[in-house]
């Protein structure tokens, strides 16, 4: 009775999904696979061990003993036979950077952990791998995985926090303190942990086998952390056994479990990928682990054409989610290429144009501006960052990782001090690299740039530097990471950011707060009463509708003037549209923004998201707006070119520079009647009545722009 139930399942199963209903397939697919789990187990027996080795494997467990002692290994990026080595490099090179990572370290020795905007919270002798420690919520552990489910609407707990500490991205920290100190405690801790979470964590049971990316990623990090301890003598055999089942559980669990579908593929099955190819690089004693590694590396080089714009820009319209993905391709790229495999050059040139996308958009301090999502998804954490807020917002070591690898001295210079990462990965090239960036172009100020891909302008000199988004909706028009920020831009001047984007605070823990930062209303950009860009569901919080088509009017770039003309348009001919001019001319030493909306009853607005800290006055006369001043003194003053019935307003909002972090911030609002353009100039300088006049004067010349003919 058994097998023909199975039998009749797998035949439902099989037939094409048109015939019967992708959602009937895949439920019918579910309920088999859960029937299986109840009525066949999901621990992995003595048999299916044996069977599981490789074919040169003989005796069993004693036969996979003697593989993992062996002194041949695969390539890996930490290698005891060049601790020595590495230590010195990293020393040398990161003279600052030990007593953090012992810190950190000793730190997860006593359970302290801070993630995802909890602030630090010490989860006890042990470890609830099942809850939400910053709402409390637990999920069941005897729940099956496929019917684990986030918060449903409106909220109230958030899936991620359990997923994230079982990311166990912690355990390099741990691995890193050992080879440091020599303390076998890191090594005892590491063991506890890894054995508590598999006795914790029975396969297929509970929230952490819910998302393959997360076990695909807790797969990487457990990879990383063993390489540092694997000839401790806390390590014994029977751990070395205990962790090999776990990754060969891993391995199946990952490739069953591919977050791929026809219509969309993402940063998730790029993880999967990334799982695999770990996997099957670093456990060749497992049978499967070939075909891990195969499939993972040939998808790799197809997701690099569907995820990776031709410009470097990823699909996802996030700035952060690009970081994300450049990290899993150069880390699965990295590993792979020390073990043989070579990639396309399609595939490495546009890996290198992601990493020089990272070197474009990055303000001259270093931080990226926060465009689309931003949840502080990391594939490895090799960097204990001072202060921590800071690692959401700087992608440096990402540079400085890139450029051991193809031994660019651009990047290294622009890689700053951030080389950790970089010389645990790559530790001799990021050696010899780190002196050749004495060889690069001086630094300075970067020419204007334009993504037209991705959508992203870079428009700079030398007072400014500022990132636009004229971006398509992302994943391929689902708009999973994408905002409601078209022609939103975020203002770098002076040293420091003045008008930045509100960020994304959180997901599904509170639907009302996902929706708003991620609402139009709230970027820097034109909001017409009661219209979205692009319309999107209160209950769904990865999709948004593509309702509005971008395009850059006019783009200009030159000694004299950068100019971009931008426009964002919904409802065809007869719907509404928003059209707005950014130029920056170093005679008129000011940034100057001409907004004009049609096609809509009702008043514009536009509300700048101004930098926490920053003091606003309100401005009259002679040009009404605000001035705004940072704690060092500098001014920056914000100019209207006042219209008829226009108001001017001072407010309250908020501002996340990472994921489940929200602080105060203020705002300044322009609201105006009518499709009659509204001119702003933004400039630097202290005015007196002399360069208030020319600013008076610059207002009026942009005041009635029309678009430069091509």
């Amino acid at each position: 009775m058994r097998h023909s139930f199975f039998y009749y399942l797998s035949l439902l199963c099989s037939l094409p999904p048109r015939a019967i209903g992708r959602r009937v397939a895949k439920r019918a697919r579910h309920l088999a696979q859960r029937a299986r789990a109840i009525l066949g187990g999901t621990q992995l027996s003595s048999q299916a061990f044996q069977s599981a080795l490789g074919e040169d494997i003989v005796g069993g467990e004693r036969g996979l003993l003697e593989r993992i002692h062996a002194d041949f290994r695969p390539a890996f990026f930490v290698d005891v036979r060049r601790r020595e080595e590495t230590l010195a490099i990293f020393r040398r090179l990161c003279p600052d950077a030990e007593a953090a990572v012992l810190q950190a370290a000793d730190a997860v020795c006593q359970h302290r952990f801070d993630l995802l905007g909890s602030g630090e919270c010490i989860l006890g002798q042990s470890i609830d791998w099942h809850t939400d420690f910053k709402s409390g919520h637990r999920w069941d552990p005897h729940t099956y995985y496929l019917d684990i489910q986030p918060a449903p609407y409106p909220g109230g707990f958030d899936i991620k926090v359990p997923w994230e500490l079982s990311r166990c991205q912690h355990f390099a920290w741990l691995g890193q303190a050992y080879w440091l100190s020599g303390d076998e405690k890191y090594a005892r801790e590491f063991r506890a942990q890894v054995e508590d979470w598999i006795e914790c964590n029975p396969p297929q049971y509970g929230v952490n086998w819910a998302c393959t990316m997360d076990v695909a990623l807790r797969a990487v990090n457990w990879l990383w952390g063993y390489a540092f301890f694997r000839q401790s003598p806390a390590l014994d055999d029977a751990f070395h056994l205990t962790f090999y089942r776990a990754l060969l559980v891993h391995g199946r669990h990952i490739y069953g479990n591919l977050e791929w579908s026809e219509q969309l593929t993402s940063n998730h099955y790029l993880a999967d990928l990334v799982g695999l190819v770990y996997l099957g690089f670093l456990a060749p004693e497992w049978r499967e682990a070939r075909r891990w590694r195969d499939f993972g590396l040939g998808e790799l080089e197809k997701e690099m054409g569907k995820q990776v714009y031709l410009d470097g820009t990823g699909f996802e319209a996030s700035t952060h989610y690009h970081r994300l993905s450049t990290e899993l391709f150069l880390s699965a790229a990295l590993l792979a290429e020390m073990n043989g495999h070579t990639f396309s050059l399609a595939f490495t040139e546009r890996l290198e144009r992601m990493l020089d996308v990272i070197r474009v958009i990055a303000h001259p301090d270093g931080v990226v501006a926060v465009m689309g999502d931003q949840d502080n998804g990391r594939v490895h954490r090799l960097k204990v960052w001072q202060p921590p807020e800071q690692e959401w917002l700087d992608f440096r070591p990402l540079l400085a990782t890139g450029a051991a690898w193809r031994q660019n001295p651009v990047w290294a210079a622009a890689a700053g001090a951030h080389w950790e990462e970089a010389v645990w990965m790559l530790a001799p090239d990021a050696a010899r690299v780190h002196v050749a960036r004495a060889a690069a172009p001086a630094g300075g100020l970067q020419d204007s740039v334009v993504l037209p891909d991705g959508g992203w302008y870079v428009l700079q000199d030398r007072d400014f530097h500022l990132l636009v988004d004229l971006g398509p909706t992302g994943q391929n028009g689902y708009g999973g990471h994408a905002h409601n920020d078209s022609l939103s831009f975020d203002l770098f001047c002076q040293g420091q950011e003045w008008i930045l984007d509100p960020g994304t605070y959180i997901y599904t823990q509170d639907y009302a707060a996902r929706n708003r930062f991620r609402s139009t209303a709230v970027h820097n950009t034109v909001c017409l009463e009661g219209v979205e860009q692009n319309p999107y569901a209160a209950h769904n919080l990865f999709q948004m509708g593509a309702g509005a088509g971008v395009q850059a009017l006019h783009w200009e770039s030159n000694a004299v003037q950068t100019l971009l003309v931008g426009r964002v348009q919904a409802g065809g001919p007869a719907g509404w549209a928003h059209q707005r001019v950014f130029s920056l001319d170093p005679r008129d030493h000011a940034l100057v923004i001409v907004d004009r909306a049609w096609g809509h009853p009702g008043r514009r607005r536009v509300t700048f998201c101004l930098a926490p800290g920053l003091a606003v006055t309100r401005l009259q006369a002679p040009l009404s707006g605000f001035c705004l001043e940072n704690e060092q003194g500098r001014r920056l003053w914000v100019l209207a070119r006042t219209v008829p019935d226009e108001e001017i307003t001072l407010g309250e909002s908020e501002v996340s520079r990472g994921y489940g972090h929200r602080q105060p911030c203020s705002t300044a609002s322009f609201t105006w009647p009518g499709e009659m353009p509204h001119t702003l100039v933004l400039a630097p300088f202290a005015p007196g009545p002399e360069q208030m006049s020319r600013a008076q004067a610059v207002a009026r010349q942009w005041g009635d722009f029309e678009l430069p003919s091509s």
